[in-house]
């Protein structure tokens, strides 16, 4: 090894540095996609793949340029150059804003935590291999650090593969804490709601008007997987609960049976079954199966719910081994059935008939759209099962709230109405999004969408029809993400739609933009779909 100076010492204390700010940056950004991931390694290597040239950007290799300084046997010169190049690639690093941003969970700590523990250790074995081997082993090294930064997924990945066992164990202990639990609340009712949209709503619907009756625990926001639901039960459900209302989501077949292995649910409710998520579990089929879990679930006593104008729903009546209660507008012989509807940008208004005593009450709910309607309906009927009459459900509706990001209508100054329906979308939703934009009173009807995603081998397909269901009720189209949106664009010139009335951004700040600068007084706008940080053009 070359002698040691003070400034050796001093611009190698910085190189690390550098490093290190870079680094760290680059694992909480990849931990943020692994999360966004449901830290799944396989999804992650997908996502991965997709994003291969924005992920392994070749910018990051620019401090292998620093070698050049082991030509003239100066190592001093390596680790100047070493040092620039990191703090000016921390420097100039993307910084777009986050939409959900990373939640440092405990999961998510004990993934960084090891991640700082890797890359402390190669601290320590490069100071070890230049203090005894010098200064060649030493460029050896630093080159390794450079493929280290450039391939850090791998690490990271590797890392949860490590951290399996002790996340079995953690959730094996608070499942089982929640599970002991709610076997001691012996009068607790427990409604599961699944389904490939609607879910949200119908359990927010479903929870305002049983709380008038009931004391009554829902599943906040998106707590709808098996360790949210389990952290709800340890951390909120109290004895006081009569009825727990359970929202249920599924990733992969198993889930919904295994959260009904945690709850077991007396009441059951499947929303609709559409062609959602189709990139992780490949086919309707299968969507069906895992939906399915939540009846196969229910005790001989229990009831399941149906919407039965939902036809992928009505085949799964067959194999409930309860009593169904069937609900719907359109189908024959239901259980719960809405008649007289009236749709406007106000809301909705209709009436609905119960068959078991011929009961009927007439509704107003601020809710918009179609969809709204089986989501309500869904929510009357279990409400009905449990003991409440249709009259008592007529002043929690009128004083429902829209969701956010749900369907909800928000009017702004100059007479500007924004439909807000970015949560999510799918074939069904898109579509049906559309026609509420399309009742609403206004001058233009003008949509911003990056289009729908997760829809696997289907999705260019779908995107195209959405294209053209757009091209015959908007005026004007803002599409978001140049190639996301490439499907809905060639949808739009299927049915000879105007460039003129169409644009495409970059993003979603780039979208807004250009909407503040053509907005006019009477316009309708619809944001449908919002992806998250792990999807579109840029991360």
């Amino acid at each position: 090894m070359s002698s040691i100076t003070y400034a050796i010492m001093f611009f190698f204390v910085l190189a690390l540095a550098g490093y290190g700010c870079h680094t760290v940056w680059k694992i909480r950004k990849q931990l943020h996609m692994l999360q966004l991931n449901s830290y799944f390694n396989q999804r992650y290597l997908s996502w991965l793949y997709k994003k291969k040239s924005q992920v392994f950007n070749l910018k990051e290799l620019e401090p292998l340029i620093a070698l050049i300084g082991m030509f003239f046997y100066e190592p001093l010169v390596v680790l100047i150059l070493f040092a620039l190049i990191y703090f000016r690639l921390f420097l100039i690093r993307p910084n777009s804003p986050e939409k959900k941003p990373l939640v440092f969970t405990a999961r998510a700590t004990r993934l960084f935590v090891v991640s700082l523990a890797f890359l402390l250790i190669i601290y320590l074995g490069l100071f070890a291999v230049w203090w005894k081997y010098g200064d060649v082993w030493f460029a050896v090294s630093i080159g390794f650090l450079v493929f280290y930064n450039f391939f850090l997924p791998a690490s990271l990945m590797l890392a949860n593969i490590l951290l399996q066992p002790v996340e079995k164990f953690i959730q094996y202990r608070y499942f089982h804490k929640a599970y002991r639990y709610l076997h001691t609340l012996s009068n607790l009712k427990v409604v599961g709601i699944t389904g490939s949209f609607g879910k949200t709503t119908t359990k927010y619907v479903l929870t305002e008007i049983l709380r008038h009756k009931f004391n009554t625990l829902k599943t906040p926001g998106s707590y709808n997987t098996t360790m949210g639901i389990t952290k709800v039960i340890n951390e909120e459900l109290k004895p006081i609960h009569d009825v727990f209302v359970v929202e249920m989501s599924a990733k992969k077949p198993g889930d919904i049976k295994e959260i009904c292995k945690l709850v077991e649910p007396q009441y059951g409710l499947i929303t609709a079954i559409g062609e959602q998520h189709l990139e992780t579990f490949k086919t309707l089929e299968n969507i069906k199966k895992t939906k399915n879990e939540l009846i196969e679930s229910l005790p001989a006593c229990g009831i399941a719910f149906f919407n039965l104008d939902d036809i992928n729903s009505q085949e799964l009546v067959g194999s409930a081994k309860c009593r169904v209660i069937s609900y719907g507008i359109d189908a024959p012989k239901l259980d719960y059935r809405v008649l007289d509807l009236t749709l406007d940008e106000h809301g909705s208004s209709f009436k609905v008939v119960r068959s078991s005593d011929n009961s009927e009450a007439i509704f107003q709910v601020p809710l918009l759209g179609r969809p709204n309607i089986y989501n309500i309906l869904g929510a009357i009927a279990v409400a009905g099962e449990m003991g409440m009459q249709l009259s008592e459900m007529v002043y929690p509706l009128r004083k429902v709230a829209a969701i956010p990001h749900r369907l909800q209508l928000r009017r702004i100054g100059g007479g500007i109405i924004f439909i807000d329906d970015a949560f999510n979308s799918n074939p069904v939703g898109s579509k049906m999004a559309l026609e509420v934009l399309e009742q609403i009173t206004g001058q233009r009807k003008i949509i911003v969408t990056p289009g729908m995603i997760e829809l696997g081998t289907k999705e260019d397909e779908y995107n195209k029809v959405f294209g053209e269901h757009i091209a015959t009720i908007c005026d004007y189209a803002i599409l978001v993400g140049k190639k996301q949106t490439l499907a809905l664009q060639r949808g739009l010139q299927n049915k000879q739609y105007s460039k003129e009335k169409m644009f495409v951004a970059t993003d979603f700040a780039a979208a807004k933009k250009h909407l503040e600068s053509m907005l006019k007084s009477g316009d309708v706008v619809l944001f449908e779909n919002d992806l998250p940080d792990n999807y579109g053009d840029t991360i």
